[in-house]
Order: structure tokens, then sequence, then C-alpha cells
């Protein structure tokens, strides 16, 4: 074999030096997103040590009591609406010191069913009024809008078809607004189908998580708080204030929680009122939510933060309401740490200095430990918690690595202003979901981006093997998990049957 020419020898050495620049460049953007994740994770565990201080009810019972309206935003909700009106006609509440106002945009036989409903909601002496647009300007925020006009109470309700509130939930939380500077009293979020399969179980740890520690934290922290888009009474004159609800973000309650507050006006938290809902089970309604929800945070953010930091309040407020402004960012960070792992398998195994330095980012291993403490932590004490916790966190931990795809990319879009409309969650009978008229399981373009990211984690598991390197391994195969199971639930399996009005005899009785 011909020895290499001295110029061939020095574009080798060149391009060897560049392609080990390249390397540290990757290396450290994988470090920035470590440290970025390492940041929320301390963040999140000092709101968990403030979540865990005991507060005690300090509210007095209302002397008069005000006039409230319920509001109910509701989008082809047939399968789920006629539970809640149920809830509403029985609040412990003078009948004839609230209204029910129904905001349907409905495009089905949902307006049909709230029409017969209705009756026999007044039936029972309580007003009731079914407001309908001709058009979905602004969705959900543009009928809360729409009918925030129309109210006749000082406090308005409002609630998403499918949560169950107590019969007492007005009278827990309207003492709150004896404070005239509250201008927002948000309940507790339960779950009505906890164990109805993997999904709705591992779903719990996220919801348990914002409201045991994040929201309970901050709230008890004096930090910024949220509403959360339902199950809450907001004073009708904050909301008026603050400029009213705003259809362009997907997050209308997140947008129109910092703008109140910016105002002065303060958010309360009341984690004793519980109020149960359905959670999304199957794989589809759970990643609509989630895409939603991760995309409107990020256009809260772009629109807000720097109005914060203007603001004449403390750094380390400024600070909190930035980690949560910013907090869809992790999946960002998420995706850019998995993306990379496979290229620092091959640095590792071509440029000796990559080994001692990737060594060091076993550090990230802290974030999932902080993780696994921070969910454990938050789930409610029950027979055999720790067992139910090992079963099901392994299985969250896997689909939550995955879902940083499709969630990354939304908020990317929401950063870069680009604008979708809001797709809502579908709400359907809990007791058969596959019957759920609302699913047309297509393959959408995100379970192929999801696949060629399992393949590509695939390679590096093949390169681990080839390298006899299994360093990454364990994430390798923590990606190909949760991938292969977002992608496998995500093909279209379901079938449409017709609508059983299962319910609408409830309301009847």
């Amino acid at each position: 074999m011909q020895a290499p020419t001295g110029i061939a020898f020095v574009q080798e050495a060149k391009q060897k030096k560049e392609m080990e620049g390249m390397g540290y460049v990757i290396y450290s953007i994988y470090v920035l997103s470590t440290l970025w994740l390492l940041a929320t994770a301390l963040v999140q565990l000092r709101l968990l040590w403030h979540a865990k201080k005991r507060s005690r009810r300090t509210t007095s019972e209302l002397g008069q009591l005000p006039f409230v309206t319920i509001q109910v935003p509701v989008y082809n909700e047939k399968y789920v609406i006629a539970d809640l009106l149920y809830c509403l006609s029985k609040f412990d509440y003078p009948v004839n010191l609230f209204e029910i106002q129904v905001l349907d945009d409905s495009t089905d036989e949902t307006s049909c069913i709230i029409d017969q409903l209705a009756k026999h909601v007044e039936q029972k002496g309580i007003a009731i009024s079914v407001v309908r647009r001709k058009n979905r300007t602004g969705y959900k925020a543009g009928a809360l809008q729409h009918g925030l006009s129309l109210c006749k109470g000082d406090y308005i309700a409002i609630f998403d078809a499918d949560f169950q509130p107590s019969p007492s939930f007005l009278r827990d939380m309207l003492p709150h607004f004896m404070n005239e500077k509250v201008g927002l009293v948000q309940a507790r979020w339960g779950h009505l189908n906890r164990g109805q399969n993997f999904l709705t179980q591992i779903q719990t740890y996220l919801l348990d998580m914002h409201f045991q520690v994040e929201q309970a934290g901050r709230y008890k922290a004096g930090h910024f708080i949220n509403f959360c888009g339902t199950a809450g009474v907001w004073r009708k004159q904050c909301i008026i204030d603050a400029g009213g609800w705003d259809g362009e973000v997907l997050s209308e309650d997140l947008d129109l929680s910092y703008r109140a507050q910016l105002k002065g006006w303060k958010i309360v938290y009341d984690e004793s009122v519980e109020v149960p809902a359905q959670l999304p089970s199957v794989i589809e309604a759970f990643k609509i939510q989630q895409f939603r929800w991760t995309k409107g945070i990020a256009q809260t953010a772009r629109k807000s933060l720097g109005k914060v930091f203007s603001m004449p309040v403390s750094f380390r407020k400024k600070i909190h309401a930035a980690f949560h402004l910013l907090g869809s960012f992790t999946f960002v960070c998420l995706l850019v740490n998995a993306l990379l792992t496979v290229p620092l398998l091959q640095l590792r195994n071509h440029y000796p200095v990559f080994i001692d330095l990737t060594n060091y980012t076993v550090i990230g291993a802290f974030n999932m430990a902080a993780l696994g403490y921070l969910y454990y932590a938050s789930t409610p004490n029950s027979p055999k918690k720790g067992l139910r916790f090992l079963t099901y966190y392994p299985l969250f931990l896997v689909v939550y690595l995955a879902m940083s795809v499709q969630n990354a990319i939304a908020v990317i879009q929401g950063f870069a202003g680009m604008k979708s409309a809001f797709h809502r969650t579908p709400k359907f009978n809990t007791q058969a979901a596959i019957t759920n008229h609302y699913f047309n399981r297509k393959s959408g373009w995100m379970i192929y981006v999801e696949a060629a990211i399992f393949f590509y984690f695939i390679y590096g598991i093949g390169m681990s093997f080839y390298y006899g390197d299994f360093f990454l391994l364990f994430f390798f195969v923590l990606m190909c998990s949760g991938l292969m199971i977002l992608v496998y639930q995500s093909l279209p399996t379901f079938t449409i049957k017709k609508f059983q009005n299962f319910s609408l005899a409830r309301l009847m009785r």
C-alpha cells in the first residue's frame, strides 16, 4: 500500500482537527441543555420544599352571597356534557343567585343534547342560557370573551365539559374573594378514571406534580401562578382589567393569569377543593392535549416574559416566573440531548478525549433521580403506593421522554410565532373509549417523525454493540421503548360507532 503523501497527511490531520472541533461544539450544546434540565430540577425541588409547608385556610364565611355566572365552553362534547350539567344543577347554592351559561360552539348533535338538558335544568328553577356564535373565532377564548359581556354575575366560575364539581364548590371558593385584591381562585384537579389503563395512570404523575408541587409551591412562596383553564372562579372585573381573553394564544388561561398578575391582581390556589375530571385514555387525545399545552406555554412566554422582568418585583420572583413560562423548553432540551447521544457515542470511540468528557455527563442522572423523587412525593398516599409507583413510573418515564419529540416541535413553533388552530382534547365515555365518534384515527405526519427517530436510536443501539461501548445503551433503550409505544398506540386502529346517549337520563332523574 502506498504511504500517504505529505499533503494528504496534512489534509487528513486538518480534517480530523475540524471534526474534533465540531465534537467540542456538540459536547458544549449537550452540556448546556443538561445544565438547563438540572436547573429546572433544582427549582422544582425548591417548590416542593415550599409545597410541603402547612397552610391553614384563613377565609371566613361570606356575609351576603354574591350572584355567580357559571360558564361552560363547549365544542362537540356529547359524551360528557350531561354529567357536568347534572353536577351544576346539584350545587348547594341559592338557585336565584347563580346562572349557567353554556357557550356552545358545537357542530354536531351536542347542540340538540344541550337544548334538551337545558329544559330539565330550567325545571329545577335554575337560570340557564345557551349562547351560540356564527363562527369559532378565537376558539375557547373567543367563546369566553363573547359570553363575558352577557354575564350577570360579578364572579365567573368556568368548567370544561368533562369536569364534575361537588355541590359545595361555590361555597368553598367564594370566601377567598373577601380580599378585594384576589382576582382568581383555582381549585385542584382530581381524576375520574385514574385506573382505567396505563395511559391514564401515568398522566396522573404529570398532573399531580403540577398541582401538588408546582401550583402549591408557587402559591405558598408568593410566586406567579396560573389559572388552569377550568375549575376556577374569576372576579369579572379582574378579567376586564387584564384585557379579557385572547384567542391568539393556545394557553389562554396562562396568558390571562399573567396579564392579571402584572396588573396587580392576586391569584389564590385552594388545594383543599378538588374537582375531578376525565383523563385522556387513548394516546392520540393525550398527544393533542400535550401539543396544545406546550405550544401555548411557549406563546405566552414569548408574549409576557419581557413584561415580567420589567416589573418592580423581587429578582427571585422573576426567576421563578421565567422557569414557569419556559417550562415547556424542557422538551427542547430533552430532544436535543437525546439526538446528540449518537454523535457523542461516535466521538467517544474516535477521539479518546471525549471518553472522560462524556463520563462527566453522568451528572444528568441527578435529573432522573430528582424527577423520580418529585413525582413520588406528589403522588397521593394510598395502599401499595410504592409498589404502584415502581410499576408505572418507568412506563411514564419512557413515554415522557418519547413525547419530547412532538412537544419540542410544539415549543419551537410557539417561540417562532407560528399560529395553529385550537384542537380540543376529545372527550368520551370512559366506559368505552374506542366507541368515540370524534376519533377518525388517521396517521398524521408526527407518527412518521417519531418512527424515524425510533430507527435513529435503533442505530444507536447497534453502534453500541459494534463499538462494545455501552455507556449510552440504557438511554437508547429508553427512547426506543417510549417511541415504540407512541407509534404503535398512534396507529389507526379505532372504529367509529354510533353514539349512545348514556347519561342523558341521569339529569332527568
